[in-house]
């Protein structure tokens, strides 16, 4: 029997923003982790749960592009997300999510429907919940079907602030194709 050993190595970044310490986490193959804004560097290693800074250049074009988007220059991510290690409905839920449009916002149903499994609106939501890349795979786009906030890993109110950012909040009720 041949043993085959791969070896995926990961950067860690830390980055300042007028929003807080951000990290972002890369291996080979794309970012595997988005840390959303925190009072110190400390924080965002606590959270990360990786206490060395190792940039790569894949991690530093990731956080180019997140301090672009906060000062509204750009509106979509062209760096790869390691999907990798995320499996089965998550996956699915969360290649949908990826698919919003910047300033557009979706219900928890619709982005079931979109992933194929209409009627799994709570269950879109847990799968939200373990979003490792938020703001690349733009969660905070995902709002309940009444209109009102959901949840978001970062706060309702960095929600709300992202969503603003964006020009998807207040939420229109005419326009809001995500009701269901």
């Amino acid at each position: 029997m041949k043993v085959v050993a791969v070896l995926v190595v990961r950067a860690s970044l830390l980055f300042a923003s007028d929003w807080g310490w951000w990290g972002v986490e890369a291996s080979s193959r794309g970012i595997v982790q988005v840390v959303l804004p925190q009072r110190s560097p400390h924080q965002v290693r606590k959270q990360s749960g990786n206490e060395e800074n190792s940039a790569s250049p894949l991690a530093e074009e990731a956080a180019r592009q997140i301090q672009e988007y906060l000062y509204g220059r750009r509106q979509h991510f062209t760096v790869p997300v390691d999907w990798e290690p995320i499996l089965g409905f998550v996956r699915q839920i969360l290649e949908a999510c990826a698919q919003i449009a910047y300033g557009e916002t979706v219900s928890y149903t619709e982005l079931a429907r979109r992933a194929g499994k209409e009627g799994a609106s709570r269950a879109a939501g847990q799968a939200l919940a373990a979003n490792r890349v938020p703001i690349l795979v733009p969660c905070h786009r995902v709002v309940c079907a009444d209109g009102s906030l959901g949840g978001f890993s970062g706060g309702l109110e960095m929600k709300r602030r992202l969503l603003e950012l964006e020009g998807g909040w207040p939420l229109h009720r005419e326009g809001f194709g995500g009701v269901g």
